[in-house]
């Protein structure tokens, strides 16, 4: 059971998915969240007397398509292919750990609550900028990743789990030198490729639609050929700018801030500081004593206190940028004065000020410009929320939009042809931005011609909507449409021929024709690759695909498609790696093979434990396609 479902999760949309969902799980433990209750509904997986009803899988796989969504945003298109995929990685994950559970519960694994509680508190994910757990960021992580705290702790408890009945066991083993060997041999051996092209943008197609084929398109992509319901709408804005122009601020308080924060508009004063220092008292008092004699303070620093010219000198310091016990000292020096020994701390130090630069005050008059815009910006909010509270006044009591722009000074912006994906005929540049707010774009939508909207927060200020006219959805005639029909059926036929020429040419390779040969025939380019080995590629091909290439006999053609374009691709040649493997090469190889044979020791570990259970699982309820 668990081997067939891991088979049915090798298609790379499948492994998307379970991407998807490691990314928004594993940042919390790396396990998908377990819901314990039971339903009343029907049970759709069952491994011994652990049993998951149809509800509960449903509610799980809801939570995946979010998060798969969350992470997207609006690139995100659940596709019926991706929703298999999503539900075949679902029910490979509930199966897993409902094996997990059942054998922790078979052989009596548990875990001390001081360990569940350890993990959680040294989990970086909680922790705030001091390293400590912090509950508020603990809640917030789980809400973001909407797992509870019980499904966390289940969590970390099947991690533990399977870390000590699967993961532990299967560590430690020697890779046989053997298999090292093969392995070399294999990784190392290197092979040249054949290849050509098949790209349907360049093919020439040699007529032009018809009438009949365009009026059948028309038909046929009728949904394509549909103009949305647009809307037409008159925006009154006002910026935050605006607004922040038209407030007073009053001299006395710029005056009262002023006062209040004298020592932002303050440079002070700052010394050039020379520092000797000393283990001991009577180094110092050498050092003190040859001063008092004439000698230059760097000197006396090199010869006593063993410092250098850069370690002596402390450049320019202001006084609060010393400890207390040297700043009071420091400053009281004159200009060349020196202090006697001071104790700080174990240490000794000597002081001296060979510069000293005077402090200065910004006047008030200079410092008031800058004053009022600070205060401006400081009263911004309560500003904006109290003009948003004029402006509904004066909605609620049945002013046109016109009379409330020219109250408040703002402009009004026309918005023609909006469309619910954006798109827009007609657009004022001042307006422009409003077009790409999914906000403004919902609030265009959710009114009646005439209504007005409530006022809107922007990020930039205000707005407030009026919807002037809407044009109802459309099919779009024939005539507006002919070019991009014309542009549909050349993409189509492009395609078609491509096919039928990549058909043609696999028939022709498959029954023993020569690559060239066969290509020539139908104007394609043959390419030839360097020699390769299965850990490189060419032509941008993928990895896997150049790896499953090297297990086909010499001359078989792949075909292999990238985008619109397909590539058949056949190895030519084969050549021995006469060179010898560096130690670095060796180690890698032998790594590779380590992790190959520990997953493949991990799945049957799996396995083995999966054998032992009555596991039914009733595929249709779930939703599989077979």
């Amino acid at each position: 059971m668990i081997n067939k479902l891991a088979k049915a999760q090798k298609s790379w949309i499948a492994k998307f998915i379970l991407i998807l969902t490691a990314l928004s799980f594993m940042s919390l433990f790396g396990v998908t969240g377990y819901i314990n209750s039971a339903g009343s509904n029907r049970t759709v997986i069952k491994v011994d007397n652990i049993e998951i009803s149809q509800a509960q899988f449903s509610y799980l796989l809801q939570k995946e398509i979010n998060a798969a969504r969350n992470l997207l945003g609006d690139s995100f298109d659940l596709t019926d292919e991706m929703r298999q995929a999503l539900i075949q990685a679902q029910t490979q994950q509930l199966v897993q750990d409902a094996v997990l559970d059942r054998t922790e519960t078979k052989y009596h694994v548990a875990f001390r609550p001081a360990l569940i509680q350890n993990i959680i508190f040294n989990d970086p994910s909680f922790q705030d900028a001091s390293g400590k757990f912090n509950r508020d960021m603990f809640r917030q992580v789980l809400s973001r990743g909407d797992i509870t705290e019980d499904e966390l702790v289940s969590d970390i408890k099947r991690g533990l789990t399977r870390r000590l009945l699967i993961d532990m066991p299967v560590q430690g083993f020697n890779v046989p030198e053997v298999l090292r060997h093969a392995e070399a041999l294999v990784d190392n051996k290197r092979r040249t490729f054949k290849y050509v092209f098949i790209r349907p943008a360049e093919i020439n197609v040699d007529r032009k639609i018809s009438e009949e084929e365009i009026n059948q398109y028309y038909e046929d992509f009728a949904p394509n050929f549909i103009e949305p319901e647009r809307r037409d709408a008159t925006v009154m804005a006002l910026s935050l700018k605006e607004i922040a122009d038209k407030m007073v601020i009053d001299d006395n308080d710029i005056q009262m801030y002023y006062d209040e924060h004298k020592s932002e508009f303050e440079t002070p004063e700052t010394r050039q500081v020379l520092q000797m220092m000393f283990n001991d008292e009577q180094s110092a008092n050498k050092a003190f004593f040859a001063l008092q004699n004439g000698a230059d303070f760097y000197q006396v620093a090199a010869d006593v206190a063993g410092q250098s010219k850069e370690d002596t000198d402390l450049g320019y310091v202001a006084e609060d940028e010393l400890v207390d016990e040297l700043a009071k000292e420091a400053f009281l020096l004159s200009e060349g004065g020196y202090t006697k020994p001071i104790e700080v701390g174990d240490a000794w130090q000597i002081l001296s000020v060979a510069d000293i630069k005077s402090g200065s005050q910004v006047p008030f008059a200079t410092a008031a410009a800058e004053i009022r815009e600070t205060l401006k910006n400081e009263r911004l909010y309560d500003e904006s929320y109290e003009v948003l509270t004029q402006i509904e006044d004066a909605l609620g009591a049945g002013g046109s939009l016109e009379s409330i722009a020219e109250k408040f000074g703002a402009p009004l912006l026309k918005v023609g042809g909006l469309a619910e994906d954006g798109s827009v005929k007609e657009v004022a540049a001042e307006a422009a931005p409003f077009v790409n707010n999914t906000d403004f774009i919902d609030t265009v939508f959710s009114y009646n011609p005439g209504e007005i909207s409530q006022v809107m927060e922007t990020d930039d200020g205000l707005a407030v909507v009026r919807v002037d006219n809407i044009v109802d959805s459309h099919p779009k005639s024939i005539d507006d449409v002919r070019g991009e029909i014309e542009e549909l059926w050349l993409v189509n036929e492009k395609a078609a021929i491509a096919q039928e020429m990549l058909n043609n040419l696999m028939y022709d390779l498959e029954n023993g024709d020569d690559l060239g040969a066969a290509a020539k025939r139908y104007g394609l380019s043959v390419y030839r690759s360097q020699p390769i080995t299965r850990n490189e590629t060419f032509a941008n091909i993928g990895y896997a695909d150049v790896r499953e290439m090297f297990t086909e006999p010499l001359g078989t053609p792949k075909q292999i498609q990238q985008g619109d374009d397909y590539l058949i691709v056949l190895a030519e040649q084969d050549y021995k790696n006469s060179a010898p493997l560096s130690e670095s090469e060796q180690l890698l190889i032998k790594q590779k093979a380590y992790q190959s044979l520990a997953y493949d020791f991990a799945e049957a570990m799996l396995s083995s434990y999966a054998n032992e259970y009555d596991i039914r699982i009733k595929y249709k309820l779930l939703g599989f396609e077979y």
